[in-house]
């Protein structure tokens, strides 16, 4: 297991929606917003749900729900979530197991893959 993965396992909410903006940052965002749109993660852990924000057109990332309706929301739980923004296990395979609820723009959602993932 690599350091990344073993990471992603310990980090609060808040550290990984700070990681995450640091990989969508070192990316650049001229390449972010080629790919564009808002995304909401609903996260759920055990009984509660938490919500953060991957804006793509903006090239933020924040925790809570956006102002306007996402272009896509992706619904998981957060070992689901952690699995895929490790790199454990492709976001693909997650949404065609069932086990991430995708509605919105499935086309954009399936390209986010390098935008969310933890190297």
């Amino acid at each position: 297991m690599g350091a990344s993965q073993s990471d992603s396992a310990s980090m609060s909410k808040a550290e990984l929606v700070a990681k995450i903006m640091e990989r969508i940052t070192s990316i650049g965002p001229e390449r972010v917003r080629e790919l564009g749109g808002v995304y909401l993660f609903n996260i759920i852990k055990g009984h509660a749900v938490y919500s953060w924000t991957l804006d793509l057109n903006e090239v933020t990332v924040r925790e809570g729900e956006p102002e306007d309706d996402p272009d896509t929301t992706f619904t998981l739980t957060e070992h689901n979530f952690r699995q895929m923004v490790s790199g454990r296990e492709a976001p693909r395979q997650i949404m065609q197991a069932g086990r991430c609820s995708v509605t919105g723009d499935i086309m954009r959602a399936m390209k986010l893959e390098p935008f969310i993932k933890m190297d």
